[in-house]
């Protein structure tokens, strides 16, 4: 006997249609203006990530120092050879402290050496920009008197002033303009030194998540375990593992090739007698870590500085930039990178642009393995289908029989069999 309940089509539409009903209202109700629900959860939700933020960051510098420790402990191993269980915990605990030891050494380094030259850089900027203006305004008013005197013998008259008065250097580079930036400066640096306290408890939170590692991974598998079945499970993981290669190999390698490209650029730039140098090498090095609009983001601020100067300076600094950029996309890159994510331009760019509109710089730079994971666990279930369904490449690559190709080799379509 069938049931009115189950098998009544009429029924299961209805509760559909309640449920759809019921879905949009508490939507509306949340994302209403008139309501201080949402607002509320939002408020929640970002008190709770600051309080979590220490944690977080102690998970990202692991994640960030895990591939170091492990390189010093593998030289520590071959040279200890430890047997016992106790060994080889004193050989984790030594490699974490040397990775700790290269980040102190370097922020010493910084400190003392790049630091202040970077500090002076800006400041000797700061103070000599009123001269750039000035400097920048007399040429621009000599081209504003050529381009009037050889226009007055056109048929037609074009207003060149007006042209110029909204790219009047006394307007955007005036006192006001200079205490706003050196303002933002010292907010930023403010901002930096507020949040030193969660730094600090993120270094020693990732003290510990690194001496523990191993037991954080096993805890992790045990709970995609426990929740999904094995098959599933055993995907995750799977996925999760495949994602750290692509991440890690990615990031140390992006990482050393920036490293070398700001050197150069430096030894380019002292070469070239810039004054501002090794403030332009280290924009151009940071924004190198963005692939595809990396090196154009970086060098649009290293000549708009150098234009300060002067114009063939600047001139003279994008060739050099362009130059060293084609040397990093044709010969360093490759060498160093190799096929570390395996996307095409389009899927690099798409993603960086994406990124970049959700999360901004960190977006752009997260962007390129994010997507690579994506594609790749995709093509597999796309592949994993057309299995299933026999349907092979070979079919796929055949033309349709009525698809431009295949009509392009018969106009006039297909012929039929006439009968004698």
């Amino acid at each position: 006997m069938k049931s009115f309940w189950k098998d009544n089509p009429y029924f299961k539409i209805s509760l559909y249609a309640i449920f759809v009903v019921v879905v949009s209202i508490l939507f509306y109700r949340f994302s209403s203006n008139t309501d201080n629900i949402a607002p509320s959860i939002l408020a929640f939700l970002g008190g709770l990530i600051n309080i979590i933020l220490p944690i977080l960051y102690g998970l990202l510098i692991a994640y960030i120092f895990n591939p170091i420790m492990m390189f010093f402990e593998k030289y520590y191993t071959r040279w200890f050879k430890p047997e016992t269980a106790k060994t080889k915990r004193g050989i984790r605990t030594l490699s974490i402290v040397s990775v700790y030891i290269c980040l102190i050494g370097a922020v010493i380094l910084m400190i003392r050496y790049l630091v202040p030259q970077i500090y002076e850089n800006i400041r000797e900027l700061l103070i000599a920009l009123p001269d750039y203006a000035q400097n920048f305004n007399n040429h621009v008013s000599a081209l504003e008197d050529t381009l009037t005197t050889n226009i007055s013998t056109l048929p037609y008259q074009i207003d060149v002033s007006k042209i110029f008065d909204m790219l009047d250097p006394q307007k955007l580079f005036n006192a006001e303009f200079i205490n706003n930036m050196f303002s933002g400066i010292m907010d930023s640096a403010m901002s930096i030194t507020s949040s030193l306290y969660n730094w600090i408890m993120a270094l020693v939170i990732a003290f510990y998540m690194l001496t523990q590692k191993e037991d954080f991974a096993r805890g992790f598998k045990k709970l995609i375990y426990s929740i999904f079945r094995k098959g599933h499970a055993e995907k995750i993981i799977a996925i999760a593992a495949e994602g750290h290669a692509t991440f890690i190999q990615f990031f140390v390698g992006k990482f050393i090739d920036s490293t070398i490209i700001g050197i150069i650029c430096f030894v380019g730039l002292s070469i070239l007698r810039n004054p501002y140098a090794l403030l332009l090498s280290v924009i151009v090095g940071v924004f190198n870590m963005i692939p595809y609009f990396g090196p154009i983001l970086g060098a649009i601020p290293a000549v708009i500085i150098t234009l300060f100067t002067g114009f063939m300076p600047a001139v003279f600094v994008g060739i050099f930039i362009f130059i060293l950029q084609q040397f990093d996309g044709l010969v360093l890159g490759p060498k160093i990178l190799g096929d570390s994510i395996g996307l095409s331009p389009f899927w690099i760019i798409s993603g960086i642009l994406i990124g970049g509109a959700v999360w901004g710089p960190l977006g752009m730079f997260f962007a390129s393995p994010i997507v690579a994971v994506i594609l790749n666990n995709l093509s597999r279930w796309v592949d994993k289908r057309l299995r299933e369904r026999n349907i092979s490449d070979e079919f796929i690559d055949t033309p349709h029989p009525y698809s431009v190709q295949a009509t392009s080799n018969n106009s006039l379509g297909p012929k039929k069999n006439k009968k004698k």
